[in-house]
């Protein structure tokens, strides 16, 4: 039988798992192997997954069917985010393998909670069109007192986002979410809302659901909901949004967006002030790299343990894994 020292934990990009958690998993007998970059191509994680036990995800690459179908030995696969299904299309090859996948909730909320902020008030200020990169020199924007603020998503990153709102003045948050939170709208003053109503009645609506909840939640129909002059801030998955049906919005002049990726849609020669996207950075601070990573590892080492985990996504692994 090999040794405990002889496993490996396959790590990717170098934002998780640092010295400390390195040591961690050596104590347990386990050796970190890493990839040093955030978007390893297919053939590299299938050359990289055969031999290891347990593999993090710390960057955007897709863990597809036939990287699974490499994987000979591999237990578990822990995503450093929430919306694990995004970067594990082969998710359900996994579970029929007996991997068990576990994911990382909360950890980037705070961060991802302030970028959010930070892109209302970009959009909402008009900071592109007022700043040197714009082409106006004087102008009366709206404030946070003077909107009301739809929250579509009340998981720990919505949350997050309505605590910041509420402090900084804005007039009304309404949400729409699978599960009501009696208790927050009780605290925090925010209101309850059909998603239609949340369309209809906000200045600024933002996205905060887990990509179950499916492509284009924000389609062609929920578009034109939407106020004339509102701002859709989608700092959540890629394809919440049918970007090509927001285009015509923002060229009619009638929606302004600020995303935290770039989207795959060529987006043309629509100005910055009026559509401004990112490059999956809300996430990346320090204190989310270390908060994640302490997680990450724990939940790994749990599941290699014992089999489970408190943020084990995929309990039904256990029907397929072999004894």
């Amino acid at each position: 039988m090999a040794s405990k020292a002889a496993k490996e934990v396959l790590v990717t990009d170098t934002l998780f798992i640092n010295k400390d958690q390195e040591a961690e998993f050596e104590r347990a007998g386990y050796k970190v192997f890493r990839i040093p970059k955030p978007d390893a191509s297919e053939e590299e994680l299938i050359k990289a997954i055969k031999g290891k036990s347990a593999y993090i995800i710390g960057g955007i690459e897709l863990v597809t069917p036939k990287v699974i179908a490499a994987a000979d030995k591999l237990e578990v696969i822990d995503f450093t985010g929430v919306s694990w299904k995004e970067f594990i299309p082969g998710w359900q090859e996994a579970t029929k393998k007996g991997i068990a996948i576990a994911n990382a909730p909360g950890c980037n909320a705070t961060a991802v909670g302030e970028y959010t902020v930070a892109l209302i008030l970009l959009m909402l200020r008009q900071v592109l069109s007022l700043g040197r990169t714009g082409t106006k020199k004087f102008g009366t924007t709206p404030s946070l007192p003077d909107v009301t603020v739809g929250i579509i998503g009340m998981g720990n990153i919505g949350t997050k986002v309505s605590r910041y709102l509420t402090a900084l003045g804005v007039k009304q948050i309404l949400y729409f979410s699978r599960t009501r939170k009696p208790a927050l709208e009780k605290e925090l003053g925010i209101k309850f809302a059909t998603m239609d109503e949340v369309l209809r009645s906000s200045d600024v609506i933002t996205l905060h659901v887990p990509k179950d909840a499916g492509d284009n939640l924000i389609g062609a129909k929920q578009l034109k909901m939407m106020k004339d002059g509102a701002i859709l801030i989608n700092a959540d998955f890629e394809h919440a949004v049918d970007f090509n049906a927001l285009k015509k919005e923002i060229k009619a002049g009638r929606l302004r967006a600020a995303f935290d990726f770039t989207p795959t849609e060529d987006f043309g020669d629509i100005p910055a002030d009026q559509f401004f996207c990112s490059g999956m950075t809300a996430w990346n601070t320090k204190e989310s790299g270390i908060t994640t990573s302490e997680l990450v590892t724990k939940s790994v080492l749990n599941i290699l343990k014992s089999g489970d985990d408190k943020h084990l996504v995929n309990p039904e692994y256990r029907n397929y894994r072999k004894r």
